[in-house]
């Protein structure tokens, strides 16, 4: 990425333009306006709409956000559909290209995540432990759910073995799994790669049975648990999941969909340690441990090599940035990015279909934002 070229000083973000360029063809913009009153952050969370305030008031560097908005809106990363920068619980940038801030948006394998808040949560309750072995909670499968030593923690790290290809077209297939009657029963009969945590495999699978677990140890969908035990808390009401058999189980690999700003309230969420006001919705413990480097250097993105937690991965090092920078990531380019050192969020959406496009959130965050937060 070419550096950034300062602007002149704007009053308002999203709205900083050389006087001699021409009007953008890019949808309006929906303006950023600035605090009345500033606070660090750690006391707010946001109500029916997020605070806002100007870059500069939360220490910012105005004329690289004000370039990084013009770039945005005129499609410079064209399969880039939203960009959001919430520092210290306001929002400082707020974009659209294609989209508007209430469109759902498909979280894509970004999904898992909230399956890693969703097992926090009922862990939180007493309903389970990561140590629980998974077959007791499918007895009604008999022998099928019994031939197996997997435990929720090999599912939440997908280092389970279950024989299970996410991108592939064969038998043991996403594909193929959610053309099944019983989408439990496929993951018990496709047999398995290895011993459980023996090694990392991506799987919306091993995601899919968390929703099966939830399902066993509350007795209802692991999305109507969502509904009250999460996003009620954090004031998330418009949202799409799409399920499959038995009981209405939803795909939490990849079946979740939200608006850009309810995105930012799950890392504000990750970010806050698990609290939402007085509300403990998981625990410290848990954001920590979705947060381990528990499988590293398992994907390279645009350059960037990334570790895998618990259904969250952990974000190269380097210089300037955060050791603890974690994300949420979908195929296509969604990412829920957590910058603890900085008391940043970040969310992008897009249509990418290559990988190097997948990540283009990446580079921006790494060239852009992460420099410009003093």
């Amino acid at each position: 990425m070419r550096r950034v070229l300062p602007y002149l000083a704007c009053a308002l973000v999203t709205s900083c333009v050389q006087a001699t360029e021409p009007a953008l063809s890019a949808p309006p913009a929906w303006e950023i306006q600035p605090a009345t009153a500033l606070d660090d952050g750690t006391a707010y969370w946001p109500g029916a709409n997020w605070r806002t305030a100007l870059p500069s008031q939360v220490g910012m560097d105005s004329a690289a956000m004000a370039t990084l908005a013009h770039d945005v809106r005129s499609s410079r990363w064209p399969t880039l559909r939203s960009l959001l920068i919430v520092r210290r619980g306001y929002l400082v940038l707020n974009e659209y290209v294609g989209t508007t801030p209430q469109e759902l948006q498909p979280l894509q394998t970004a999904t898992a995540t909230v399956t890693g808040l969703l097992v926090g949560i009922a862990a939180r309750e007493g309903r389970l432990r990561p140590s629980d072995g998974i077959t007791q909670f499918f007895p009604e499968y008999g022998s099928r759910s019994s031939s197996t030593a997997i435990v929720v923690d090999d599912l939440l790290a997908m280092r389970s073995g279950i024989n299970f290809d996410e991108e592939g077209t064969g038998p043991t297939s996403l594909r193929a799994l959610t053309r099944s009657d019983d989408w439990l029963s496929y993951l018990m009969s496709t047999g398995h790669m290895g011993p459980p945590d023996e090694r990392w495999n991506y799987s919306s699978g091993d995601a899919i049975y968390l929703g099966g677990v939830l399902h066993a140890v509350t007795g209802e969908s692991a999305s109507a648990y969502a509904r009250h035990a999460l996003f009620a808390p954090l004031g998330i009401t418009e949202y799409t999941w799409s399920t499959g058999r038995p009981n209405g189980l939803p795909q939490m690999g990849r079946g979740l969909s939200l608006t850009a700003p309810d995105m930012a309230r799950l890392g504000y969420l990750m970010l806050r340690k698990g609290q939402w006001g007085a509300t403990p919705i998981v625990t410290p413990a848990w954001v920590a441990g979705m947060g381990a480097r528990k499988s590293p250097g398992v994907v390279e993105w645009l350059g960037y090599t990334l570790d895998f937690g618990r259904m969250l991965w952990e974000l190269p090092i380097r210089e300037s940035s955060d050791p603890n920078m974690v994300a949420a990531a979908g195929i296509g380019g969604q990412w829920i990015i957590v910058v603890p050192s900085r008391d940043l969020v970040i969310v992008a959406t897009g249509d990418a279909l290559s990988v190097e496009k997948h990540a283009t959130a990446l580079q921006l965050l790494y060239d852009v934002i992460v420099p410009a937060a003093h």
